[in-house]
């Protein structure tokens, strides 16, 4: 009778300064195997059979220690029909985010001519694989191989930025990794500029991913402007410049003399908002995630209070912590849906992704959920669990990791939500009708639009993922306002939701 592998978990206490990132990484590979139903001894021989040898004793010591190893890693996907690169990416951009992970290994020595070849060939196809654009990045990324002269390369870069933006699942996860990695390398200039650029044409519907890669790099000038841009005209644009700020903090690099020139634009960005609600919520976040001396100088200058406290009041793995008991009972569900058994690692990321205050972890603890076996049944029991949830927030926080653990399929249920009062869940509705491609309703399309910026922004992202054939009439209706005429001609541009 073949070994059971222990289970993995984190042991670090939840408010601790630091995780255990190798658990993580050997919980993301042995969950994979397991709920295949594949022992070591099986997987080992799956991957010879492939061409890479590695032995199950091997296997089992990198699964247990959490080893950062490419090879077991892209091995692992190859053998069980995971999208290419799919597991690699998901642990170098946790890696990337905390600088204490274990280091990289380092590129094979030497690059063939063909093969750097054939990598440019392959992201420049009508329809490039994101497995395609990891292979381009990580060729030009290189120190020892090959690469094309800026100019050439910029065009790639371009169109990689627009596809991320409208990637879904491990597809998004992919082209994150291929400009993350580009973004860290001699081409670094060249895809902030170019994300700069795109970041701030007005026409452009989609933000958060370019101010992530940018963040990937911090420095004192990039803290100067996106601390210009938290007064930005645009919601989503000024909330992108403050995760940015926070994954800068997190990442490091930079003394509290350079994060000092934060404090202007969060004071100026504070007065133009003039009480707007959603802004100061934004602001408030971002001034509790500062250093203490810099939130003092903040506030001499203005009055902003502490964001309001939602959620979790204990910060412990115990039955006394109602939140964490309803992480545990989504994962426990989420577990014994794929007749697996129970994960503790699971509980704690869906506790992370809920409720962690720190936006690096939270976002990295949904990501990890994302890239894990049980994001499907996750997107599903999160959303029904909603109404359950301790309070409103948790609730709130059900649908925006629902939303992540979404990969593209069809979800039965968001059809009746299209007519709800709720808008937190007309907002999730409409996000996923468009990752699964999903036509709008006369009805729900003429209600978005006449809503509010979130609302309308939503109603556009649902018609463009799914490439609607309405959106070069609405590019031209004169009944609707500018702003949805531009978005919908944006969108319109292009070929909506990118799943491979």
């Amino acid at each position: 009778m073949p070994r059971i592998s222990e289970v993995i978990d984190d042991p670090t206490p939840i408010p601790a300064a630091r995780i255990d990132i190798p658990s993580r990484i050997g919980w993301l590979l042995r969950v994979h195997r397991t709920v295949a139903g594949l022992s070591l001894r099986e997987m080992s021989a799956a991957m010879r059979a492939r061409g890479t040898e590695v032995s199950s004793t091997t296997l089992s010591r990198i699964e247990s220690e959490g080893q950062r190893s490419h090879t077991v890693l892209d091995g692992y996907a190859d053998v069980l029909g995971l999208r290419e690169g799919s597991l690699r990416s998901m642990v170098d951009m946790l890696c990337r985010s905390f600088p204490y992970a274990p280091a990289a290994p380092p590129e094979p020595a030497s690059q063939s001519l063909d093969r750097f070849s054939e990598a440019c060939e392959a992201a420049g196809e009508r329809r490039p694989t994101g497995g395609a654009w990891l292979t381009f990045a990580r060729l030009h990324a290189a120190e020892n191989g090959f690469g094309l002269p800026r100019g050439l390369v910029e065009p790639y870069v371009r169109r990689l930025a627009d596809e991320l933006g409208r990637s879904v699942g491990p597809a998004h996860v992919a082209r994150y990794e291929a400009l993350a990695q580009l973004r860290t390398s001699a081409y670094g200039d060249l895809v902030a500029a170019v994300c700069r650029e795109l970041l701030l044409d007005p026409d452009n519907q989609l933000h958060y991913h370019l101010t992530s890669v940018l963040s990937d790099c911090p420095s004192v000038e990039l803290v100067r402007w996106f601390g210009g841009l938290l007064r930005h005209p645009s919601t989503f644009v000024a909330r992108g410049a403050s995760y940015a700020l926070q994954n800068m903090l997190v990442i490091g690099g930079l003394g509290i003399r350079e994060w000092a020139s934060v404090v202007p634009g969060v004071v100026s960005a504070w007065e133009h908002a003039d009480g707007d609600p959603v802004r100061n919520g934004i602001l408030a976040h971002l001034c509790a995630a500062i250093p203490p001396e810099l939130q003092a100088e903040v506030r001499r200058a203005v009055d902003i209070t502490a964001p309001e406290a939602a959620g979790p009041r204990t910060w412990s793995r115990t039955r006394g912590n109602v939140h964490y008991e309803f992480a545990r009972s989504v994962a426990a569900e989420a577990c014994a849906r794929l007749r697996h058994r129970d994960e503790p690692l699971l509980e704690r990321l869906v506790f992370e992704a809920l409720f962690d205050p720190r936006g690096v972890r939270m976002s990295n603890a949904m990501l990890t959920l994302t890239s894990s076996p049980f994001a499907g049944e996750l997107m599903t029991l999160l959303a029904e669990r909603r109404t359950r949830a301790p309070d409103a927030a948790t609730g709130a926080a059900c649908l925006r990791v629902s939303t992540a653990c979404h990969h593209g399929e069809e979800v039965p249920f968001v059809v009746d939500w299209l007519e709800t009062e709720d808008l937190e869940e007309l907002h999730f509705a409409l996000s996923i009708s468009g990752r699964s491609a999903r036509r709008l309703p006369r009805r729900a399309l003429q209600r978005g639009l006449s809503g509010n910026e979130t609302t309308m922004n939503r109603t556009l992202y649902a018609l463009g993922m799914a490439a609607d054939p309405r959106l070069p009439d609405l590019a031209r209706d004169s009944g609707v306002t500018d702003a949805v005429r531009r978005a919908a001609r944006w969108w319109a541009e292009r070929d909506g939701r990118v799943l491979v």
